[in-house]
């Protein structure tokens, strides 16, 4: 089974590990269409994000990677520690292609940092590194 991951289970981020842990291989790197948000989420350890669907433009899409579970019972396993308020949502790509992948609950933006301009989580991992 294929999942678009969006933050913290990037290659080579903190949590890629319960991916590759797994069996899971990361298929291709690709964009969101360009009709979503990207929120840094307050409180989260390791720091993440959640993406969510506008129904308007946004600009860019949201840089994203899509990896391959191989087994359903891993992927079961895998989604089941997807903490709240992230969820599983299927998301439009720019090819205009879907895949199942990280959301978030609409909820949980209000107090959280839009960080679209950016396009994507590791840039703005990277650019906290730089502050």
């Amino acid at each position: 089974m294929k999942i678009v991951i969006v933050g913290a289970h990037l290659s080579g981020l903190p949590l890629n590990h319960q991916l590759t842990e797994r069996g899971a291989t990361l298929f291709r790197a690709t964009r969101t269409a360009p009709v979503y948000v990207l929120f840094a989420l307050p409180n989260t350890t390791p720091p993440k994000p959640g993406l969510l669907r506008r129904n308007e433009r946004t600009g860019a899409g949201i840089e994203v990677e899509i990896w391959d579970i191989p087994r359903a019972e891993d992927f079961a396993s895998f989604v089941a520690m997807i903490p709240s308020p992230l969820c599983i949502g299927t998301i439009e790509l720019d090819d205009g292609t879907t895949a199942h992948g990280f959301l978030v609950e609409a909820h949980a933006t209000t107090t959280a940092t839009d960080i679209t301009h950016l396009g994507g989580w590791r840039a703005f991992v990277n650019a906290a590194k730089t502050t």
